[in-house]
């Protein structure tokens, strides 16, 4: 995508704003869901040992018309281990280029945005299935990270 030498034919974006107008979802698919109940320990997990980690991924799709977003989510609780791993496919119809900071705007912005949804309610459906508490993630706006 970036750095790659002009192409005929295909579409450059100067703004996220004129990339997001091109650009259609077309699926979400989640790759991985589960969470698995902590009973192997003697005492509950501390606080300290809770942790939450978001892992974000860009690809352009072979077709190089479309992009897609990836989000894996690792929570750990008190109580149980945690991943939802979604990704989102988003078309733009036509070959197309995407400079690096526009490409890291997407995804904050766009991507992430989109998928953190599903992210949420994957958890929230593994916990209640566990019979855990759920733990709860803070919301989220454009452009920010989990919290």
């Amino acid at each position: 995508m970036a750095g790659s030498p002009a192409r005929p034919g295909v579409r450059r974006f100067a703004t996220l704003d004129e990339l997001s107008a091109a650009t259609e979802l077309d699926d979400v698919t989640f790759l991985e869901v589960s969470g698995r109940r902590l009973f192997d320990q003697q005492e509950p997990r501390s606080e300290a040992e809770n942790r939450t980690t978001l892992a974000v991924w860009l690809r352009e799709g072979d077709d190089g018309t479309t992009l897609e977003v990836r989000c894996r989510l690792a929570l750990g609780s008190a109580q149980a281990d945690f991943v939802v791993d979604a990704a989102a496919a988003f078309s733009l119809g036509a070959p197309f280029e995407l400079p690096a900071e526009l490409q890291q705007l997407f995804v904050d912005r766009i991507g992430v945005t989109v998928l953190y949804p599903y992210l949420r309610e994957a958890l929230q459906g593994s916990a209640t299935k566990l019979g855990v508490d759920t733990p709860l993630l803070s919301l989220r706006g454009p452009g920010q990270g989990v919290r």
